[in-house]
């Protein structure tokens, strides 16, 4: 083929987009509807009838305001730091824990008698349950005390949560029985409160008895340790600088910091190096290495990874794992997978490199702490021994400071007749009237919507992934349409023909005998006519009143009625390019009329070298569809080449064949084969043997005596109707012309 790829001879203004078509998708739904909607009724009765199995069970809540109580006794004077840790998010998320804790439900449960509630029974034994039991999927509920069950099934059924933007907590509770669950809500909280108030007066009576010896010891070992201190100074006259130190001192804390600082990089950078290393020494995966990660090369290959692995799985759906198609995937995946490895062995080099050059600074900075050391080593053992005087006084003067004052705030407390909680009930729960679950309508609906949209969604996607939801649009500029406007009526009437005749064929401007409405003869045009019309600076016209006959082997030859062949095979008696541009011109003609065709070439032309894998490398399984389907650029067809070699008697036998017509057939509505010149050829001779119509490419007069021989050949070998197209000199040189200019 001396053109890999379509010829683009769109006329100046005039260009093609493509367009999801809605008409076609709405038209896949209301085909669909006869079986979503008995789908979604039997989803809507079906849910139904599994929520009349379902108890009513009811809802009841009690609401809790967290605050600070309004008793302020003498001497207990919070600060605002204890305040803003009640009252905060965190303070109220703890009050939330606090009033789920087993503690508390063990209290309530206590003071309710729950034990003896049939609903909390929770070892009730069942067929499923013992089943599930044996299997190891569920625990054996028999081996736990009769406590644990029953707070298992009430901690299952309360409901405790803060309410946003405030500082309420709800507490809610889900019973069978609803006055079971009102009482049970209202003893929650009051437990929480009672609980709050008594673990107040325990906390302040234990703080006070045990402050007491503390402070007494205390204050003794504070003044001996003040006394030290001040003795230890005047006897070797130590004297302070800035920041109460000596300057070597404030160069070796600065000089320690940095050595640390540089030890650790070193270390991370030695830990992250060895870490990649291992895991491409053992194979392991880099999607955890945030080193890896970061590279923008391996960003760029993963995306490149996940858009292969989506195609894979994408052609799994229709394809088998061994088809060429994945297989050829699956081998670009596998080289991203190694580009990637070998990336993140620089990565790792990186670090290495890094790792060393903070070594050599921890080498240089050992070396500077060393000589501080040595000149502050004079000094240092009475620094060293003043410090720690002076902390120990300082800690022991601090502790007292905080045990006189906490001795005050809790003696103070002990000595209150109440100790009010940090909190007050503002709604106590009510014995609901209506039932919490299951809530019917809400959940049918949700049930019909759910199929219902599965069921479009499914089949949206079945409409995108066939590819009936494209649709390419031919449009032009606003020059185009100014100028047309301008012209007479005759002139812009036959500029727009002209302007769509120039944007189907590539090849032959003569008129196309071949028509697709199957309906009507097609008449074929004499050489003497298009050679006259070739004398003329125009396109020819449609001539929609004339019908056209397809010339035969005795005479006109009316065109097969509906339905539209599936293979048609293209040959010509006289040169390739003949057959070639006639495949082409049919194979516009077909996708202008909505269909998906493919053009599909057999003889290839060995002495071209710009020639790329085609359908000779797919029957040898060199090439994969992906690698050799090209996009028509003056239509929506796909166009496969007939390759880099000859198909020879040996290929065209090969089992591939049958297994690549299936796969094309499952794709496209029509394929088109461009035979060229005919010849014995295996191949050739099978695809005639397929073909539902045979057209025979001419470039001279239909009659001729080639032409009959051909005709009557191929009547008697393929059974199939054979039609002729005629293209004249005039017009292949046109076509020629065009292609020179594309």
């Amino acid at each position: 083929m001396n053109q890999p790829h379509a010829p683009d001879v769109r006329p100046p203004g005039v260009d093609e987009r493509v367009e999801i078509d809605l008409s076609a998708i709405l038209t896949a739904l209301r085909r669909s509807l006869r079986w979503i909607v008995p789908l979604v009724v039997g989803a809507v009765v079906l849910t139904f009838v599994i929520l009349q199995f379902v108890p009513a069970r009811y809802r009841a809540e009690s609401k809790v305001l967290i605050e600070t109580s309004n008793i302020v006794y003498p001497g207990d004077v919070r600060g605002a730091e204890e305040e803003r840790a009640l009252l905060d998010t965190e303070g109220v998320a703890s009050q939330v824990e606090l009033l789920q804790s087993r503690d508390l439900m063990r209290r309530v449960a206590q003071r309710l008698d729950l034990a003896s509630v049939p609903e909390f029974e929770a070892g009730s034994s069942s067929l499923v349950r013992e089943m599930f039991v044996a299997l190891g999927l569920m625990r054996d509920g028999d081996s736990n005390t009769r406590e644990e069950r029953v707070l298992k099934v009430f901690y299952d059924n309360l409901e405790v949560f803060r309410v946003d933007g405030s500082r309420v907590i709800s507490v809610r509770y889900v019973s069978r029985d609803p006055e079971l669950a009102a009482r049970v809500a209202n003893a929650v909280v009051e437990e929480y409160l009672d609980l709050q108030s008594s673990v107040k007066r325990e906390t302040t009576d234990i703080a006070a008895a045990s402050l007491e010896p503390q402070i007494e010891r205390l204050r003794e070992e504070v003044q001996a340790a003040q006394k030290r201190v001040e003795d230890f100074r005047s006897q070797n006259d130590l004297l302070l600088g800035a920041d109460n130190q000596t300057l070597d001192r404030q160069q070796l804390g600065e000089i320690g910091t940095q050595l640390s600082d540089a030890r650790a990089a070193q270390s991370q950078a030695e830990a992250r190096a060895k870490l990649i290393r291992s895991q491409l020494g053992g194979g392991g995966s880099l999607d955890g290495m945030q080193d890896v990660l970061n590279s923008q090369l391996i960003q760029r290959l993963r995306e490149r990874q996940v858009e292969l692995q989506a195609r894979i799985a994408e052609l799994s759906t229709t394809l088998l794992p061994n088809h060429p198609q994945i297989r050829a995937l699956r081998s670009q995946l596998d080289d991203f997978e190694r580009q990637i490895r070998q990336e993140a062995g620089r990565v790792a080099a990186g670090l290495e490199n890094e790792a060393r050059i903070q070594q050599e600074r921890v080498a240089s900075l050992q070396a500077t702490l060393d000589q501080l050391k040595t000149r502050a080593a004079q000094s240092n053992d009475d620094q060293v021994r003043l410090r720690d005087l002076e902390r120990e006084a300082a800690v022991k003067t601090t502790q007292l400071d905080q045990l006189m004052t906490r001795y005050r705030e809790a003696d103070t407390r002990r000595n209150a007749t109440a100790i009010g909680a940090d909190a007050r009930v503002i709604s106590r729960a009510t014995v609901p009237l209506e039932p919490f679950s299951p809530k019917v309508p809400q959940t049918v609906a949700i049930a019909a919507f759910v199929s219902l949209m599965l069921s479009a969604i499914a089949v949206i996607l079945g409409v995108f992934v066939s590819g009936r939801a494209f649709v390419t649009r031919v449009i032009e500029s606003g020059e185009a349409s100014a100028s047309r406007a301008a012209m007479p009526p005759a002139d812009a009437a036959g500029s727009m023909k002209a302007a769509e005749a120039r944007a189907v064929p590539a090849y032959g401007a003569g008129a196309s005998t071949f028509s697709y409405g199957w309906s009507a003869p097609a008449a074929v045009q004499p050489a003497a006519a298009v050679a006259a019309e070739d004398d003329v600076d125009e396109v020819p016209q449609d001539t929609g009143d004339a019908p056209a006959a397809v010339s035969g082997l005795d005479g006109p030859v009316a065109a097969p009625a509906s339905p539209r062949p599936r293979r048609v095979a293209v040959l010509s008696v006289d040169s390739d390019e003949i057959s070639q541009s006639v495949t082409f011109r049919l194979v516009r003609a077909a996708a202008e009329e909505g269909v998906m065709p493919l053009f599909l070439e057999v003889r290839p032309d060995l002495a071209d070298p710009e020639a790329v894998p085609g359908f000779a490398e797919l029957l040898d399984g060199t090439a994969s569809f992906a690698g050799v389907i090209y996009r028509d650029a003056a239509s929506r067809a796909h166009v496969i080449e007939a390759g880099r070699r000859a198909i020879d008697d040996e290929l065209a036998q090969n089992e591939r064949f049958e297994m690549l017509m299936e796969a094309i057939d499952h794709t496209y509505d029509q394929v088109f084969f461009d035979l060229g010149l005919i010849d014995d050829s295996l191949i050739s001779a099978q695809i005639l043997a397929m073909a539902d119509q045979v057209v025979v490419a001419s470039g001279g007069s239909p009659a001729d005596p080639e032409m009959e021989d051909a005709m009557r050949m191929l009547e008697d070998q393929t059974g199939a109707p054979v039609v002729v197209e005629t293209v004249s000199d005039g017009s292949r040189e046109r076509a020629a012309r065009a292609d020179m200019a594309a």
